[in-house]
């Protein structure tokens, strides 16, 4: 997952990362961030972000100004806006804010936006694959894959519906899919943790029949990540 920290204020910057490195911990999850001390350098950047973390009062492009020029570039990102002051509240909805947070930012309201962030993101996020029987591409939701299988430079993803090749190596589609709701097993596996039926010290057994082997160095990793999926998905 990709999020994007925007405040030009390091110490609520580092308030905010010190929070999410903790949640990717607790969650044993990878979250990739990206900080910014201005909003016109986050608006120029070419990445896109699963998630922004904005401030509203920032020197030269304010906060409504940059989720604005970001709405403009029909990026549909959530925006978690991050402010001192609690009336410019409305103001930030009209641009379709996912969340308002007042600071000092409590860990409580942050868990609860990540975690909200990660539900949706498994129904929303979207591949394009290759349908080989076809001959045509076609969008797979990564909630429907079950597991992904390596193929030397491809990839091949596994749904109920088929089975499709995705153009790139397993490290990339790692690199993609949201690692709240996913796991790389070894070097030739990735699985979708809501498509387990059951595993153990050998394999993970899929909602398909399939087993996917996992490595005897990625177990420990696997079954703590797992369980707070659970626990994750229990509280929803």
């Amino acid at each position: 997952m990709k999020i994007a920290v925007c405040d030009d204020e390091k110490v609520y910057r580092y308030e905010i990362i010190d929070l999410l490195n903790m949640y990717a911990a607790e969650n044993n999850i990878i979250l990739n961030v990206t900080e910014f001390d201005d909003g016109r350098k986050l608006v120029t950047s070419k990445t896109v972000f699963d998630m922004i973390f904005l401030d509203h009062q920032m020197r030269d492009l304010n906060g409504l100004d940059t989720i604005k020029s970001i709405r403009e570039k029909n990026i549909d990102t959530k925006v978690v806006f991050v402010s001192s002051y609690s009336d410019i509240v409305f103001d930030s909805m009209k641009y379709n804010a996912y969340r308002f947070i007042v600071k000092p930012v409590s860990r409580e309201k942050l868990y609860e936006a990540m975690d909200s962030a990660l539900e949706m993101s498994s129904s929303e996020r979207k591949l394009i694959v290759k349908d080989e029987n076809y001959n045509e591409s076609i969008v797979v939701y990564e909630k429907d894959i079950i597991y992904a299988q390596a193929d030397n430079v491809y990839t091949y993803i596994i749904t109920d519906e088929g089975t499709y090749r995705y153009p790139y190596n397993l490290s990339a589609l790692e690199e993609e899919l949201d690692s709240g709701g996913f796991f790389r097993t070894n070097r030739s596996y990735i699985v979708n943790l809501e498509h387990i039926n059951s595993y153990d010290k050998t394999g993970i057994t899929l909602s398909n029949g399939h087993k996917a082997v996992i490595s005897r160095a990625k177990y420990k990793d696997f079954n703590a990540c797992y369980l707070n999926y659970i626990k994750r998905s229990a509280s929803r």
